[in-house]
């Protein structure tokens, strides 16, 4: 268990919603490490607080996902097998293949401002490196574009799907080696594609952004999805 806890001091309010927000930030950066077992009442110790709103944190992490709880054994961060983390990864190119398509040409213009302003924040972030901050726009911008669709069951879709994807670092992975600016401009090209009206250049960008597979193309719109970020 992370040494972070001891040092926290928590503010007057429900525990239970502070507990929930420290510990759903700690597995997002990877303080806390899939398979990690949480213990209550060492974690209610660490926080001078009683086991009761450390429970009903680690219940709620639990519904989302995040935690899952093992008979007899316990609460752990969540893990997924390579089978699980493979059918993660199918669900969500599909599911941002068809939010391209159907997002294409309909974005308004406040939409696209606030699409456009986390691009900028992107290389905010990238700037300060703050993957953190960073991996959370990722996120923002890819839910923006899935509630951009206008299909009202597609954000529902990706509330189920989001935390596996933050478990296993689909997103804004620490493990990427590469230039975050880059990262950020590939997703000015997914904006781009996204004022057009090809529906289906669309869909097939965020196929491939998603997937992160290179499409041999000479539009440079395409190349610039060729990561999964």
């Amino acid at each position: 268990m992370t040494d972070a806890l001891a040092s926290t001091t928590l503010q007057r309010g429900l525990l239970s919603d502070q507990i929930y927000s420290m510990i759903k930030g700690m597995i997002k950066d990877s303080s806390l490490a899939p398979g990690e077992q949480l213990v209550e009442s060492q974690l209610a110790r660490q926080l001078q607080v009683s086991q009761a709103p450390v429970r009903d944190a680690l219940k709620r992490l639990t519904h989302e996902g995040l935690v899952s709880q093992v008979r007899h054994l316990g609460s752990f961060v969540a893990s997924y097998s390579p089978e699980e983390a493979a059918q993660a990864k199918t669900a969500r190119v599909e599911l941002e293949a068809l939010a391209g398509r159907l997002a294409c040409g309909a974005l308004d213009e406040e939409r696209r401002g606030a699409l456009s302003t986390l691009i900028a924040q992107m290389h905010e972030a990238a700037e300060a490196a703050d993957l953190s901050r960073f991996r959370e726009l990722d996120f923002a911008f890819h839910r923006a574009v899935i509630e951009a669709s206008g299909n009202v069951y597609l954000p529902r879709m990706w509330d189920l799907l989001e935390p596996s994807l933050r478990v296993m670092h689909v997103l804004g992975d620490p493990a990427f080696t590469g230039d975050w600016h880059e990262v950020a401009d590939w997703h000015k090209g997914l904006l781009d594609v996204l004022d057009g009206s090809d529906a289906e250049a669309a869909s097939a960008l965020f196929r491939a952004h998603a997937a992160g597979t290179l499409l041999n193309d000479a539009d440079p719109r395409r190349g610039a999805g060729a990561q999964s970020r």
